[in-house]
């Protein structure tokens, strides 16, 4: 079988519809050899980030669920390193027959051009199946600054051009990446001031060593319920439901069109046969979409997804060319 890039992906799911795995009946997946009878043994998913992040809760979450529906074990195989690029690896590497699954997150679009010397090709490499969740972030700042609004942040910027600084979560990652689209957007310099995570850098700005940062709902929401940080706006396409009295950045005229969001999808080694990609692909989104599991998610503020191949690979088509754009216009580099 031929070496499939995202763009026949697409044409492939189309033809064979998105939910080919459920739909289709039992005796025609079996035509193609493990298909219909995947999975014969445990499924290894792949994380390439450290313990306990969200990455990992995520797919713990999902990776319960299937072993009860399918009746194996899917094991989450934690493989952190290199700006997730290890583990990346570690998936691109294995055999296409349905056994080693990668869950990757916006490093995956981000890294091609961020790290050119990548040791795979990000398209041709993978087959996208499903992208699982998504969520949006959080511009914030301590509560007593005296920065409000999004055009306060512009203003500030402006006053002191080259000067105002900005946290992130680390170099690379989607709060650093989404404060560079902002800055890019609203035509600001800021300087950009890499944590080795939320953790690490959520303090300094409760402190005020820092002036504001784009962040996780998840970890920014109790420092807001608790009074000690102010959400200035969101990132998504629409308001979020934590907070649906402050606004999105795309409402301010100047920033119209942005949108940012952190998210989580399936990817298989490329050259896997589309019967067993359908065939994962509906067992995933059936678990996805349960409502219980939407519920679940949903209290984190993170949206459950589910669509179809043909549609997570637009995605991450989108994501690479938006990302290194970015890249290129600010001229970021990897350290």
């Amino acid at each position: 079988m031929e070496r499939r890039h995202f763009i026949a992906a697409t044409a492939a799911a189309a033809a064979t519809g998105a939910t080919a795995g459920l739909a289709s009946p039992r005796g025609a997946r079996a035509q193609v050899p493990g298909a219909g009878d995947w999975p014969r043994e445990p499924v290894r998913v792949v994380i390439p980030y450290s313990a306990g992040g969200p990455t990992e809760v995520a797919g713990r979450i999902l990776g319960q669920e299937l072993s009860k529906n399918l009746g194996q074990n899917f094991l989450i195989d934690l493989r952190p390193g290199g700006n997730s690029v290890i583990g990346t690896e570690y998936v691109a590497r294995a055999k296409p027959d349905g056994y080693t699954l990668l869950m990757q997150a916006a490093a995956f679009a981000i890294n091609p051009t961020l790290l050119p010397r990548l040791p795979f090709d990000t398209v041709a490499d993978f087959e996208p199946i499903t992208m699982a969740t998504r969520s949006g972030l959080v511009l914030i700042t301590q509560t007593g600054s005296p920065i409000s609004t999004v055009a306060d942040v512009i203003a500030f910027a402006r006053a002191k051009p080259g000067m105002a600084q900005f946290a992130s979560a680390g170099n690379g990652s989607m709060s650093h990446m989404s404060m560079e689209l902002f800055a890019s957007m609203a035509k600001i310099e800021a300087v950009h001031i890499p944590y080795k995570g939320s953790g690490a850098a959520l303090p300094d700005l409760i402190g005020g060593h820092v002036p504001f940062m784009i962040d996780n709902l998840g970890s920014a929401m109790p420092h807001i319920r608790g009074g000690k940080l102010k959400a200035i706006a969101t990132t998504g396409s629409r308001r979020a439901e934590m907070l649906p009295a402050v606004p999105t950045i795309a409402e301010t005229p100047a920033l119209a069109g942005y949108e940012t969001s952190n998210w989580f999808g399936f990817l298989a080694p490329a050259k896997m046969p589309v019967a067993l990609m359908d065939r994962i692909h509906g067992e995933l989104v059936k678990v996805i979409r349960r409502p219980d599991i939407v519920e679940r998610f949903a209290r984190d503020g993170v949206e459950a997804v589910g669509n179809s191949r043909a549609e997570f690979a637009a995605f991450l088509r989108n994501e690479m060319s938006k990302w290194g754009k970015v890249i290129k216009e600010r001229n970021i580099k990897a350290d």
